[in-house]
């Protein structure tokens, strides 16, 4: 049994990792769109209603009067779209930069290309290494964009249009590779590729599914449909990810500019739209310094680094221009799509001051509620969106989806070695593999990205966020549960390490700030508490387990470090930051940036403020360090701007007596838009402006108003 359940937790591990980055008996017609609820999901909205003292008359049937109004993008969102356009298309030319930037080569009409990326991109599709979809999208943006302007060699025409028609768009098609199809960023870039190269050849015959071009845009159209409405209606398991985002921006992009049904170019511009929802309410001074669903360590190791920093500065002029090659940013800057100026705006005016709760993702137990089941590919794959594959109600769904695809060989699941592969199919379908991974849940829905509250407070000084009281106690992968902002140099943030030995599959699992022992996270305006504590796994936790906990704190980033007790100070400009740990701390001597205790159970007390709120570094120092601090029967800290934080491993979070909201929260609440989770409507007010997008109706409406009452 220690080897089964040592195979067992590769096979757990592994299925995070997608992406570093007969199929006609598939019926056109199945209920890929389920019944979707309204808005029972509103958990919060009792809360959320007192707060604003309202839900929002922006949709009321008796009221103000809207009408309808262009979307036109700001005479600032033109200037940066063609400023980008340039710089991508000067340094994408032969010899410069990647496949991305070539599509401003091909959009400008260009005479010359950087012809060896474009071979690489055909090579990587050609032989189906994982994340070939990426390229696809490129291939097919390069294929649509051609047929305006006719620029691409016919050599290099040919060449994109023969490795597109030989492409493997599914795995339900024939064919034997290891490419992640199935992480929610990977399932539209699958969708969307495969639609339309159906629409470049409707009535060709793909080679390697035997399909024509129209027979792949009806398997296609319903799966892209089904992807969008989730977003719109429960937002993006892959939560405020810095990395995906990345991904999914470009397939949107793709279907805006050339889906040729008109419902599935207007949900994506609204996805779009929701995208930059997320980044507005959630960046910081150019830097998308929040929580993440999915991230990489290599994002803050540096000063902070996201994926995402280009499109942001782009459609919403957040951050600078950054790279010329950027997957988003290049697409963008040859795209039809317009951001609603309304966003624009917003991102301006919640620059400074800003408060903002968002929801995204639901839990496994929601299956009944959202129309779903635990089985069949289409279920599944919804699953695997979540990195749900091994939920004890899910895994023999994920064998059954497995065997009736023979996809045992391929990406994840062609790494378990012998003879843990032949133990998994031995039990595929029975209560025993359930049962099992029930036994080790802290893995099995710990690496699940299931529901989550987020919460972000900005002040022009700073700006803390996390994911709050959300799976505290669990082991994940990929998750950064929290950080506290300064500027991109300097920020603070903790973990739990989870590194695991190198195992018998030759790979090493685990890092030492991503993932790892969740915290319980909870955070009111500019103060947090984050505590750690883990359950035991039976056989496992020699895998699983650090023998530390830590904090990054990057010394080089500050212009000053104070240390007073077990309280680390830092300040940059005119912005504070205080970190106070349970037990004794100390810096780890093999680099500038690694605060360490050596302990498995620790709390941590993070305190920001500013020259706006303190006479200056050395008030704020005094008086954070001198306040009372207690551990005992949980967390007391008496915080010297908001009085007695109180909290425990379970239960509320009290600040001065009163309790705070620690979720579930609306789909999105903050001063301009209250959604309720699960709605397909959500509408963003900025005063006698709003913007409208309607899933239910296949609305995306900008609107003034025209009248009150």
């Amino acid at each position: 049994m220690t080897r089964f359940s040592l195979g067992l937790l590769v096979w757990l591990v592994m299925q995070v990792g997608c992406g570093n980055a007969s199929l006609k008996e598939l019926p056109v017609d199945v209920s890929l769109t389920p019944d979707l609820p309204d808005t029972s999901f509103g958990d919060g909205s009792a809360q959320a209603d007192e707060r604003h003292g309202r839900l929002s008359d922006a949709g009321a049937e008796i009221g103000p009067q809207w009408e309808s109004i262009p979307i036109e993008g700001s005479s600032a969102f033109l200037e940066r779209k063609a400023a980008y356009f340039d710089h991508c298309y000067a340094n994408n030319g032969p010899g410069q930069g990647g496949v991305y930037g070539q599509v401003c080569r091909v959009a400008g009409e260009a005479a010359d290309y950087n012809v060896v990326e474009i071979e690489k991109a055909l090579e990587k599709v050609n032989n189906r290494l994982d994340t070939a979809d990426f390229r696809v999208a490129a291939l097919v943006r390069l294929l649509h964009l051609n047929r305006g302007t006719g620029a691409l060699p016919d050599s290099l025409r040919m060449a994109i249009e023969e490795t597109l028609l030989g492409f493997r768009y599914w795995f339900s098609e024939p064919g034997d590779d290891k490419m992640c199809y199935w992480t929610e960023n990977h399932q539209i870039l699958f969708h969307s590729g495969e639609l339309l190269a159906g629409h470049l050849f409707p009535d060709t015959v793909f080679s390697n599914s035997g399909m024509t071009g129209t027979e792949h845009v009806a398997h296609a159209l319903p799966l892209v449909e089904r992807w969008l409405d989730f977003r719109g209606r429960m937002g993006f398991s892959e939560w405020h990810s810095n990395v995906y985002f990345n991904e999914d921006i470009p397939a949107l992009v793709n279907l805006v500019d050339f889906a040729e049904d008109e419902g599935i170019r207007t949900k994506a511009a609204m996805v779009l739209d929701i995208v930059l929802m997320d980044l507005l309410n959630n960046m910081y001074k150019g830097n998308f310094a929040t929580t993440h669903g999915r991230t990489y360590s290599n994002k803050f190791l540096n000063g902070l680094q996201d994926s995402t920093s280009e499109a942001a500065w782009l459609c919403l002029g957040l951050g600078e221009m950054g790279s010329a090659g950027n997957f988003s940013a290049t697409f963008l800057a040859t795209s039809t799509y317009v951001p609603p100026a309304l966003l624009e705006a917003l991102a301006k005016k919640t620059a400074g001051n800003h408060e903002h709760r968002q929801r995204d993702s639901i839990s496994v137990t929601d299956a009944e509620d959202w129309g779903l089941t635990y089985e069949g590919m289409v279920d599944v794959v919804f699953w695997a969106g979540l990195s749900a594959l091994v939920a004890p109600e899910v895994i023999n769904g994920t064998v059954g989806m497995l065997d009736e695809y023979a996809l045992w060989n391929g990406f994840l699941f062609g790494d378990i070695p012998e003879p843990f592969d032949s133990m998994l199919k031995q039990m595929a379908g029975t209560p025993e593999l359930e049962q099992l991974a029930e036994e080790m849940e802290v893995v099995a829905r710990g690496i699940a990205l299931e529901s989550v509250s987020t919460y972000t407070y900005r002040t022009p000084h700073y700006q803390l966020s996390g994911a709050q009281d959300t799976k505290a106690g669990y082991w994940a992968a990929q998750t950064q549960m929290w950080q506290a902002t300064l500027d991109n140099s300097a920020y603070v943030l903790t973990s739990f390490p989870g590194k695991m030995d190198e195992l018998e599959a030759g790979l090493e699992f685990g890092d030492q700030w991503i993932g790892g022992w969740l915290p319980r996270v909870t955070l009111h305006r500019h103060v947090g508490v984050i505590q750690y504590r883990k359950d035991s796994v039976p056989l496992l936790d020699d895998y699983l387990t650090a023998d530390y906990l830590h904090a990054f704190f990057p010394k080089s980033g500050f212009d000053e470090i104070v240390e007073v007790d077990n309280w680390v100070f830092g300040r940059k400009g005119d912005g504070f930051v205080a970190l106070g740990s349970q037990h004794p701390v100390y810096w780890v001597e093999e680099n500038e940036y690694e605060l360490r205790t050596d302990v498995t159970e620790n709390a941590w007390v993070v305190e920001l403020g500013s020259t706006d709120e303190w006479e200056g570094f050395d008030d704020f120092v005094g008086g954070v360090s001198g306040a009372p601090l207690s551990f005992d029967n949980g967390v007391a800290y008496g915080s010297p701007s908001l009085g007695m934080v109180t909290v425990g491993w379970e239960g509320p979070l009290e600040v001065a007596g009163a309790s705070v909201d620690l979720g579930p929260f609306n789909r999105w609440d903050n001063d301009y838009c209250l959604q309720e989770f699960g709605s397909g409507e959500m509408v963003v007010v900025d005063g006698a402006t709003r913007l409208r997008l309607d899933f239910d109706s296949g609305e995306r409406l900008l609107e003034k108003l025209v009248s009150t009452w």
